[in-house]
């Protein structure tokens, strides 16, 4: 399915953009001895999405499709009116996703990877693993056959998605004015760096995609302007013991 595949293309292309701001207009470090690991994953990642696709998307698709409950495809709206309802719906789908992957522990350990990470910058965005790729896949299908989305707002989501997950990782400060207003409709660098310590009363917060409603609906948000004061990453019993493609394979199985 294009439209997974354009999940992992998309951030991989917005993280290069994001970090060339990061070093060139914000001076900050955009190379590390992540870089390399995080590279490679973004190639298995992108292989086991288009193996997704081929192989077990279509099945999985006619497996759930009897559990099919409301059709938004078949609303008798206009097609923008369908396609921003669709957006909001499929942002609200990862959304509990990325809850599920916090409270379950199964789901955790797939998930884990991308806060292992202790310093927060745009490369941040394209370390996830392989399984967690899968999960995600599985959940937001899921969730879209349940409510009959069209095709292409899973697409057009995933565009959006794409380009905003990098900036939401990107290692700079918003001015406080426009931190204010964007903050209203979108999660920001800041609001999001917050879900990324190591402190748990403060990851356990700001699960938000794209749009902050959710977090706002559920009581899930945390809104700080202090200053960047916390550690981040996960303990070191969850940790990779190495930032190398192996020891993050292997970390689900610690």
């Amino acid at each position: 399915m294009v439209t997974k595949d354009l999940f992992y293309l998309l951030p991989a292309l917005s993280v290069v953009v994001f970090s060339l701001i990061e070093r060139l207009i914000f001076d900050r470090a955009s190379l590390s001895n992540k870089t390399k690991p995080i590279l490679l994953m973004v190639v298995l990642n992108l292989v086991v999405s288009i193996g997704f696709a081929a192989i077990i998307l279509i099945p999985f698709v006619m497996l759930v499709a009897p559990l099919q409950l409301f059709s938004i495809a078949q609303l008798d709206i206009s097609g923008f009116a369908k396609v921003v309802l669709s957006i909001l719906i499929l942002d609200f789908i990862m959304y509990v996703t990325h809850r599920l992957h916090h409270s379950i522990p199964m789901l955790w350990r797939l998930h884990r990877l991308h806060h292992s990470d202790t310093e927060i910058n745009a490369q941040t965005t394209l370390l996830h693993h392989p399984l967690e790729v899968v999960s995600n896949t599985l959940l937001l299908i899921l969730g879209a056959v349940i409510l009959d989305i069209p095709a292409i707002c899973i697409f057009y989501y995933s565009i959006i998605l794409g380009l905003h997950s990098a900036f939401t990782h990107i290692h700079v400060r918003i001015p406080a004015q426009a931190e204010k207003i964007i903050r209203w409709f979108f999660v920001t660098p800041n609001y999001h760096r917050r879900h990324h310590a190591k402190e748990l009363a403060i990851s356990n917060t700001n699960f938000g995609m794209v749009f902050v409603y959710w977090d706002w609906l559920f009581k899930t948000n945390l809104f700080h302007d202090d200053k960047e004061l916390m550690d981040y990453g996960i303990s070191s019993k969850e940790a990779p013991k190495e930032i190398n493609i192996w020891h993050f394979l292997l970390n689900p199985f610690r």
